[in-house]
Order: structure tokens, then C-alpha cells, then sequence
């Protein structure tokens, strides 16, 4: 009741900010989800940014807007870490990386939003949050929504969304009914298009935690990858000749000579039928770093992808001398049997940059493997198939995926 009275007693510029701030937090919540006909929602954050009254109601809009999207990481965190973590780690975690992304949005708002104004302010904002240093954390990203709303466009539904949103942010008076039938006449091109099939096979498993983290000693670690590779060999004994099976992110663990062995006679077979298995696993450095690695076994051998962008601070320390290396200037694309494929694994599912520029060179196919237990009981797992989905309906490039819960 006093909070009715207080909104009441409030001048019309307040009530229309903390409007504005409330439907950032519900579009954040909506668009990023299991759905992706609800993922144009995404691009409504430039608009609202536009038409925050203060610099103040715009910042807390775009940060409302990054922590409804990321809203399952606390949770995650405090799985992911255990008893390792501190108290409220997750929470601060997840606070600290939206503030981080609207950031930008604060700084670049002003109170005159001119139409030349915004077509440099926008696009400043959109490309400060997807690329490194900022873009490191830009997940929940308004250009993923492309995906949703041109299927098929490739750099030309990127460009069509951009405009899409400059116009938002500019339009007044009859030209908004204009623009919000434009936004409705691109939504129903997500209905009309059909999902190309992938080719591969991508094998979800249920192994539980299987990271390397600090909860658990290396010992143990190495014990369980032996369990599980033993698993994931048995599996492959039953693919077919001539296929591509995808497997989920870092099953087979430490990837060492000891583990070779382990799957060379599985790798025979492979060979012998044609088939190539694609494993999740670490490849260690002597200095006690890592790579995040995709390896192919069978046919068409070897080490084909090491992860460009791990998880901040649980895989990727640069202030440590432990934890996973990040190839960021890696193309995340290579050859396997004549086709050229873009891979993302995980983490880099809900980024902007390792994507395009993947896609940039034009693959066939995207693979996506996941090591997604410590998120199961969240949003993160859906945002991620949500993500991938988009950026490979906006291409119209085979997608496989192979999540481990």
C-alpha cells in the first residue's frame, strides 16, 4: 500500500523511468529462455535506453535487463565451486558482471539522443559489450535476437536488425506504429522457417560433474575421467559406419598417452568403419595450464579445436598460474573430412564474438558441446540452446549439439 501511494506521489518522469526499468528486467527474463520466438524481446534494449528520462534510469535498465538474463549464475556458481566458494561468491559474481555490461549503456546515454547522436551511441554500446575486454561477459547480447527475427540473412539480418533498433531509438509519433509493424512483420519470418537437419550426431550424457575444479583432487579427477572414458568407449562401439558422433565438453578429462591408449583400440574400429568420435577434453601445459580441446578419434585424427574463451575466473585465470588457456585469436574453425567446422564450446555459446567470427569464414557445420551439470537446474542450459540456435538459424549453417547434465 505505501509503495502504491509512493508511485502515485511520484512526478510523471519518475513513473515513466521506473516503467522503463521494469519492463527492461521483464524483457530480460522473457527473451532469454528455451523459446526463441521470444528472443526478439532482446532487441528492445536499445529503445528503452533511448527512452530512459535520466543516465541514471538507463544504466539500472540495462543492468535489470543482463541480471533477469543471467538470473540461474549465483545458483550455478555455488554448484560449480561447493564448498570452495565464499558466501554470496555467485551473487556478487553476477552482480559485478552485469554492472560490467551496463556499464557502456550508462556512459553513453545523453539527454539529447539526436538521430546522429544515437547512430553512433548505439553501435558503440552494442559493440563495446560483445567484444573484449567488456564482451568477455557480454552474454544475454540484443544482436543474438538476428537469429530470431531473419532467419537465413546472415550479415545482412545483423545489418537489418541494427537498423531495426536505430529506428527504435529514434522514431516518434506515427512512425513508431510503422516500426512496431516492421518488428512484427520480421517476427513472423521466425515462423515461416524451417530448421535445416544436421548432419552429425551429437550425444547428450547424464555423468554428472566432471570439471576440474578445486573441489576436488586431481586424483580423484583422473579416476572418474578413467570411469567415464571407459563409458563414452562402450558408447562408440555401437555408431554406425560413416558418422561423426559429437560428444559433450571434457568427458574424457586430462587427454595424456595413458589416455590414448585407453582408446586406441576404439579408435581402430573407428577407422575400420569409417567414423569419427569428437571428444571434450584437457590437453596440460608443463607450466600447469591447459587447453579446453576438442580431439577427433578415427578417422581423421588429432587435436581440431582448443577453446577460445573459457569461463572466467572458475576455467580462465590470468592472474594464476593454473587454469585454462584462452585462444582468442583463433579462427575456432577446421577441416574434418573436407568440411570446414565452427565450434564453440560452452561458455563461448553465449557470447557475440567467438561466434561471428567463426562464421565468418563461412563453415558447414557448428558443433557445440556443453559440460552444462553444474547449470542443470537453472536457465543457462536453455539460453545456451537458445543462443546456438539463433546464430545458426541466422546463417542457415547445420547445428549439433551435445550437452553433458
Amino acid at each position: 500500500m505505501r509503495w502504491g501511494i509512493y508511485y502515485l506521489r511520484m512526478n510523471p518522469s519518475d513513473i515513466y523511468g521506473l516503467n522503463i526499468i521494469l519492463f527492461a528486467a521483464a524483457i530480460g527474463f522473457l527473451a532469454w529462455n528455451d523459446q526463441i520466438l521470444l528472443l526478439p524481446f532482446a532487441a528492445l534494449l536499445p529503445f528503452l535506453w533511448a527512452e530512459a528520462p535520466t543516465r541514471i534510469q538507463a544504466g539500472l535498465a540495462a543492468l535489470v535487463y543482463y541480471l533477469a538474463a543471467a538470473r540461474g549464475l549465483p545458483h550455478g556458481t555455488q554448484v560449480f565451486f561447493g564448498a570452495d566458494a565464499p558466501p554470496y561468491f555467485g551473487y556478487a559474481l553476477w552482480a559485478g558482471a552485469s554492472l560490467l555490461l551496463a556499464l557502456p549503456w550508462f556512459a553513453l546515454w545523453s539527454r539529447e539522443l539526436t538521430p546522429r547522436a544515437v547512430a553512433w551511441r548505439m553501435p558503440l554500446a552494442l559493440a563495446l559489450t560483445a567484444l573484449p575486454p567488456i564482451g568477455i561477459f557480454g552474454w544475454a547480447h540484443p544482436l543474438t535476437a538476428a537469429g530470431a527475427l531473419f532467419p537465413g540473412w546472415s550479415w545482412g539480418g545483423l545489418a537489418a536488425l541494427c537498423v531495426l533498433m536505430y529506428w527504435s531509438c529514434i522514431m516518434r509519433g506515427i512512425g513508431r506504429p510503422l516500426l512496431a509493424a516492421a518488428f512484427v512483420a520480421a517476427y513472423a519470418l521466425a515462423f515461416m522457417h524451417a530448421e535445416k537437419p544436421a548432419a552429425w550426431r551429437g550425444i547428450d550424457t547424464e555423468y554428472g560433474g566432471t570439471v576440474l575444479s578445486g573441489q576436488q583432487p586431481l586424483a580423484n579427477y583422473i579416476m572418474r575421467a578413467y570411469d567415464t572414458n571407459t563409458g563414452l568407449i562402450e558408447r562408440t562401439a555401437k555408431l554406425p559406419a560413416r558418422s561423426i558422433a559429437l560428444y559433450p565438453e571434457s568427458l574424457a578429462g586430462p587427454w595424456t598417452p595413458t589416455t590414448a591408449d585407453l582408446w586406441r583400440p576404439a579408435a581402430d574400429r573407428l577407422i575400420a568403419k569409417g567414423s569419427t568420435v569428437m571428444l571434450g577434453a584437457e590437453v596440460f601445459h608443463p607450466s600447469g595450464k591447459y587447453d579446453n580441446v576438442i580431439i577427433s578419434v578415427g578417422s581423421d585424427a588429432g587435436i581440431k579445436y582448443r577453446q577460445r574463451m573459457p569461463v572466467p575466473i572458475s576455467m580462465w585465470r590470468p592472474y594464476s598460474n593454473q587454469g585454462a588457456v584462452a585462444h582468442w585469436f583463433d579462427s575456432g574453425v577446421f577441416e574434418l573430412h573436407g568440411q570446414r567446422v565452427a565450434a564453440l564450446i560452452c561458455y563461448e555459446q553465449l557470447l557475440v564474438w567467438p561466434a561471428l567470427v567463426s562464421l565468418a569464414h563461412n563453415p558447414q557445420v557448428i558443433v557445440a558441446p556443453s559440460n552444462a551439470w553444474w547449470s542443470r537446474d537453472t536457465s543457462i542450459p536453455d539460453i545456451q540452446r537458445t543462443a546456438l540456435r539463433a546464430w545458426a538459424r541466422l546463417f542457415d549453417v547445420p547445428l549439433v549439439t551435445a550437452f553433458n547434465i
